[in-house]
Parts: C-alpha cells; sequence; structure tokens
C-alpha cells in the first residue's frame, strides 16, 4: 500500500525536478549579461557614437552651455512670448491622466507652446507628444488608451526566478517602438533647433544616479542610430525596477574604455523635475524666466488611500512603490513651489484625485485608463484642472475622501474650491 501511494509523489517530484532543470537551462536566455564593470572615475562618458552633450548626471550640476545660454535659447523660441515649462511625473499606468489632461487643453484651447517639457517614466512616454503639440494628440490617445497599452504585464512564470525582472519586457518595447517613429524623431530634431528643451531622466543602477537625457540633441544626431536611442531611454525611463527588465546602454567613456550601463526608471530616483539641477542650484536667480509659467502634471495620486494590502509579493511591491511616489511627490511639490516664488514663475499643479477609483501604477485595466483619461481631459476642458498652492495637496493628504464618497470625483479646481 506504501509503495502504491508513493509511485505518484515519486512521478510528480520527477516532473518537477525535469521542469527546474529545463527552468534553470534556460537562466541564461533570460537572464542579461554584463560586460566588464565601469570605471569609477570614467570622464565624458556617452553611448557609443554619440557626443557626451547628450546626457549628464543629476550629481553633475555643470552643463555644456551656461544655464543664461539655455534660458535664452528657450526665451528664443517662445513665439507666444512667455517662457513655459511642462514637468511630467511618473505614475505608471496613471500616465492615461497626464496625456487625457493634455488632450483636453488642446480641445479647451487652453494649451500652450511648451519651451521646456521634461518627463520621468510614463510621464517620459508623454513627453515628446507634448513637446510637439497638439497636432500629435491622436498618437497621445492611442499611446495611452489604445490597445497596444492593454497587455503590457506579462508574468514570466517559473522563470521570473532567474529573469531580470517579474514581467517581460517584450510589450513594452513594441507599444514604445511603434511609436518612436523616424518621423517623430525628425520632429522632435526641428523643434529643438529652435531652442526647445526637451529632456528625459533615466536612474543608472551603478552609479545609482539620476541621468538626463537631451532628447532634442539625441534627435539630432539623425539616421536609425539616433532613432533607437531615443527609443531605448524612453524604454528605460518607464522600465520600473524588478517590474520590467533593465536597459542596457553600451557607452565609451574618453579613455576609449566601453562597457554597458544598466538604466531604469527615472521615478527611482526623482518623482519629477523641473529644469536640470545647474539652473536650481546657480547663484542667483536665473536670468531671463521671471514671468514665464511651470505647470506640473503628476500622474499618480498625492495621497494613498488606505487599505489593506494583501500579503502576496505583487501587492506588497505595489503598495509600496505607489506608496514612496505619492511621498516624494509631495516632497518634490513643496521644493518646486518655493524654486518658482525665487525665480519669479507662476505654478500651477494638478494629480490624480487620492479618491479616484485608479487602483495604482500596475492598474493597465483598460476601462479604468480610458476612465482617468476621460475625467482628466474633461476637467482641463473645462478649466478646472490646476492648482496653484501646495497646501491644497497636503489638506487632501492630511483629510483624505473616502474611495466610495463618489462614483466620480470632483475636477482638482472644483474639489479645492469646495473644500475651502
Amino acid at each position: 500500500m506504501d509503495s502504491v501511494r508513493l509511485a505518484p509523489n515519486a512521478a510528480a517530484m520527477k516532473i518537477l525536478a525535469l521542469m527546474l532543470a529545463g527552468a534553470i537551462g534556460l537562466a541564461g536566455c533570460v537572464t542579461l549579461s554584463r560586460s566588464e564593470p565601469p570605471p569609477q572615475q570614467a570622464q565624458q562618458v556617452a553611448p557609443v557614437g554619440f557626443s557626451p552633450a547628450v546626457r549628464f548626471l543629476g550629481v553633475d550640476w555643470r552643463l555644456e552651455r551656461p544655464p543664461a545660454d539655455i534660458i535664452e535659447g528657450l526665451r528664443s523660441a517662445a513665439t507666444d512670448g512667455s517662457l513655459d515649462i511642462l514637468a511630467l511625473s511618473g505614475g505608471g499606468a496613471g500616465g492615461a491622466f497626464g496625456a487625457g489632461a493634455l488632450v483636453g487643453l488642446s480641445r479647451a484651447r487652453t494649451r500652450p507652446q511648451f519651451e521646456l517639457v521634461t518627463g520621468v517614466s510614463a510621464g517620459a512616454l508623454i513627453a515628446p507628444f507634448a513637446f510637439l503639440g497638439s497636432s500629435w494628440d491622436p498618437q497621445l490617445t492611442e499611446a495611452f488608451v489604445g490597445p497596444r497599452s492593454n497587455d503590457l504585464m506579462q508574468r514570466h512564470g517559473l522563470l521570473a526566478v532567474f529573469s531580470a525582472s517579474l514581467f517581460g519586457g517584450d510589450p513594452l518595447v513594441r507599444l514604445i517602438d511603434h511609436f518612436v517613429t523616424q518621423t517623430l524623431v525628425d520632429a522632435v530634431a526641428r523643434e529643438a533647433a529652435k531652442g526647445r528643451l526637451l529632456l528625459v531622466a533615466t536612474t543608472d543602477l551603478d552609479k545609482a544616479e539620476t541621468v538626463f537625457w537631451n532628447m532634442g540633441a539625441i534627435a539630432s544626431m539623425g539616421g536609425d542610430p539616433a532613432r533607437r536611442l531615443f527609443r531605448d531611454v524612453l524604454i528605460a525611463s518607464a522600465s520600473i525596477p524588478g517590474i520590467f527588465p533593465p536597459v542596457m546602454i553600451h557607452v565609451r567613456d574618453a579613455a576609449g574604455a566601453a562597457y554597458d550601463e544598466m538604466h531604469v526608471d527615472g521615478s527611482t530616483t526623482i518623482p519629477f523635475f523641473i529644469a536640470p539641477e545647474a539652473i536650481l542650484v546657480s547663484p542667483g536667480e536665473p536670468q531671463g524666466v521671471r514671468g514665464g509659467n511651470i505647470y506640473l502634471i503628476v500622474n499618480s495620486p498625492l495621497t494613498v488611500m488606505p487599505r489593506t494590502t494583501p500579503i502576496n509579493t505583487m501587492a506588497i511591491l505595489a503598495r509600496g512603490f505607489s506608496s514612496s511616489l505619492a511621498h516624494n511627490a509631495r516632497t518634490a511639490l513643496a521644493q518646486s513651489e518655493e524654486f518658482s516664488k525665487k525665480i519669479g514663475m507662476s505654478f500651477r499643479y494638478t494629480a490624480i484625485p487620492g479618491n479616484e477609483e485608479f487602483d495604482g501604477f500596475l492598474d493597465f485595466d483598460a476601462a479604468k485608463k480610458r476612465g482617468l483619461f476621460d475625467y482628466a481631459s474633461a476637467c482641463a476642458a473645462r478649466g478646472q484642472l490646476w492648482l496653484s498652492t501646495v497646501t491644497q495637496a497636503l489638506d487632501e493628504a492630511a483629510n483624505p475622501a473616502s474611495p466610495t464618497a463618489v462614483a466620480q470625483p470632483k475636477c482638482p479646481l472644483s474639489a479645492a474650491q469646495t473644500a475651502k
């Protein structure tokens, strides 16, 4: 009797052993290989075939051109006489909010031409369309609420144990590759030639630092190498560590040493950024910006609604990342408001309401994304998108609304006026 009972278990163990052996054998296929480690004192590092001017480290406050020259270029590109800056935060699936906001501003004819556009993570994917203007709204809409963005979360299954991420990166690569066409890259290059700036942030995991990429400088290099690097930077900026695979970028330093850098989501180090740190830390105030406008779209809630967190890896990971996004965004929001006052620019921001039914940065449900897109678009069209003081966000954080209080939350400005 005992031998009869044990036989099926022995067979099962054999099958499991074979599965594990197969998985281990495939591990080399799903694990990224690394070249030699980066030199500790590498100078003038750049992707192979590109100038070091296409990027700079966040800790390196020196820019290729003085801040005054950069601002003069932005000013010369301001066709309406007003210097307008747009910063777009991370937020994963919450990017549908930012996309809807821009489309709504276009419909209301209240969308400025932004001379400087910055993007992190999901905001990086919005940024090229925001930079190019309303004529690209159809592509922006399709990118965030079209069917191509519905199946980004494809699990590795058993192979996740040996992989660089829980989910495969192919769907994200296909999505971004579809929209980063040579036409788009050429259009970015033309606008950059006018003095405008498009900046995207990634995180270099090897250096554990933010890297700012000048996407106009990349685009201006021309040809397929420029398109591929442009695409790869956007993929990296949206690749949440552990969720999506990192992006390896092959670089060379001034001494001729070549190696690979591992780049991931820009939100790993910063939730968003208004301007390069060189401008933020320059003595005195930047000349020529007074009277301009800073707009910030936060593609995540500034308040994470209380709820019981299930005891499983994905739930804990998602909850932890959402909490980090909310707290870091509130801190950066307060700093941005103070910076805008210091340099004499008006400051407006908007964010996903805390009582929105949206369930976090990994909630790629098609209906929820469409709801978030339509909500932001409607608020923008009604002139109720922008808030102007950080206290409004802090009030919401201190007194969060019940997530079931209303089926559809009020627009950000309307809700703030009601709270007064």
